[in-house]
């Protein structure tokens, strides 16, 4: 009898432990599921995309019936007049209120003496000048020719919800298709089918079924034609597009990457392949070494460890990446993270003890400085922080700090608020320390009330902060043009 009473009163009771058991197990998974890379990946993937702010530099690469398209056209329009535009002997804006045929006509009856060739692309499209010019410098402009490249609407690409076509026509070309009444007959594109056709491929034409994009790529499509065309077709990346024209679907951001990327990074050592067009493709191959005999001097003249933080979760893709990367140019790079890593070839791995978050990055950065003092301070004369996210040309920044001391108290980066209290250097863009900057900071600054001992903090504030305490000097990194 007492073993049935008990019987009775523990069924049920155990019954709900275990039903409460397990209710706990799976929150305690979907947490971790959430808190995962895999969590951030489902969200990314399910959430909606957001309607523009009209006051976002990068506009109109999403798309929702809501948005202001014609703001979006405006702010593009900008950003193309800064750009590539400005190379274009001249440049009509249309923003759709007429058709192609009577735009045709108003731009051959006001530039009739001075046009060759008509380019006509989406707002969203970069055009490599030089590269359309040298394609067509084979052809005579009274050819019936032309180039031509469908791009199909993809909802996080388009700056509108409509496929494009880029165009680039001959004089001759553009003077039958008035001449045919080709506009009036709603058949031009029967029109061209009867002309000669260039190698449209320089256009980057793309037409090929959602599934295939990988949604991580969305916010980087303009680059997706390219690698498509590389993986899909076989043709893999060791082969070049010789002299391609335009990329589509490039945000109004990657215009001015591309801008700066093309005509103004000169790498210390290496000559631009634009806008001389050498033999190979300017592109493909965007520097090509001249004399690195300074640079190879300059390695042991000056010494630079990079210290780059990066999250566990990141460290795979960040290390090898770096490491293939700029940070093989460094003299020691180490890579520092809160989680034992597998250690790459020619990359240095330090688990600190540390909490992660962004707003304990000043905890972990600290951290990461005190281990390089103690245990790497003689290996190197000028010491190099970045995130996972920054790309450093070291040979330009030994081409730039050969000229001071390792003894010298001072730190170059990118100035914030050069003409206020607060000055300090951006810390996505890094900053290097000298030996001796390095040795003020661990052994008068972290353990000073003059700076921050707590973990939390901006971290590229308080570092300026602190290095003002201990008496270093700020040094912009920037040339007299702002580069």
């Amino acid at each position: 009898m007492q073993f049935e009473r008990l019987r009775r009163f523990f069924c049920p009771t155990a019954l709900v432990l275990i039903v409460v058991c397990l209710v706990l197990f799976f929150m305690l998974e979907v947490y971790l599921l959430a808190l995962g890379p895999t969590g951030r990946d489902v969200v990314l993937y399910i959430q909606p995309p957001y309607p523009e702010r009209v006051t976002e530099y990068d506009v109109g690469s999403r798309n929702q019936t809501r948005d202001n398209l014609t703001i979006a056209h405006q702010l593009y329009l900008k950003h193309i007049l800064q750009t590539w535009g400005a190379r274009c002997n001249r440049m009509h804006i249309s923003q759709g209120r007429h058709s192609i045929g009577s735009i045709y006509q108003i731009i051959y009856a006001e530039h009739y003496l001075d046009l060759d060739w008509l380019i006509h692309v989406h707002v969203d499209s970069y055009v490599i000048m030089e590269n359309l010019r040298y394609t067509l410098a084979k052809y005579m402009p009274t050819e019936e020719i032309y180039l031509r490249a469908f791009h199909a609407m993809y909802p996080y690409a388009h700056v509108g919800q409509k496929n494009s076509t880029d165009y680039v026509l001959s004089r001759g070309a553009l003077e039958q298709l008035l001449a045919r009444s080709c506009f009036s007959n709603a058949g031009w594109q029967d029109c061209l089918d009867n002309m000669k056709q260039g190698p449209s491929e320089l256009l980057f034409p793309l037409q090929i079924p959602g599934e295939v994009l990988p949604f991580k790529l969305r916010s980087e499509f303009w680059n997706w034609p390219y690698i498509h065309r590389a993986v899909y077709t076989e043709q893999g990346f060791n082969k070049p597009l010789k002299y391609p024209i335009a990329f589509p679907y490039t945000t109004a951001n990657q215009l001015h990457v591309l801008e700066y990327l093309l005509y103004h990074l000169r790498p210390y050592g290496h000559v631009n392949g634009m806008p001389a067009l050498p033999e190979g493709s300017a592109v493909q191959l965007p520097a090509v070494v001249v004399d690195d005999s300074v640079a190879r001097e300059l390695y042991s003249e000056v010494r630079i460890i990079c210290m780059v933080l990066t999250y566990p979760h990141m460290y795979e893709k960040v290390a090898r990446t770096i490491r293939q990367t700029w940070g093989r140019r460094c003299n020691k790079l180490i890579i520092f993270s809160s989680r034992n890593q597998t250690n790459l070839d020619g990359v240095h791995t330090v688990a600190l003890n540390v909490s992660e978050g962004y707003s304990l990055l000043w905890g972990k950065t600290k951290a990461a400085f005190r281990h390089v003092y103690r245990h790497h301070r003689n290996e190197a004369d000028w010491f190099f922080k970045a995130d996972d996210d920054t790309y450093a040309i070291i040979d330009n920044m030994r081409y730039m700090l050969h000229s001071h001391h390792k003894e010298e108290p001072i730190y170059f980066g990118c100035h914030f608020h050069p003409d206020k209290d607060e000055n300090y250097m951006s810390g996505g863009a890094g900053y290097v320390l000298s030996k001796e900057a390095l040795r003020r900071l661990i052994e008068h600054g972290l353990h000073s009330s003059g700076c921050n001992r707590q973990q939390s903090g901006t971290e590229d504030f308080e570092m300026g902060v602190c290095l003002n305490y201990c008496g270093i000097t700020p040094a912009d990194s920037r040339d007299s043009y702002g580069r």
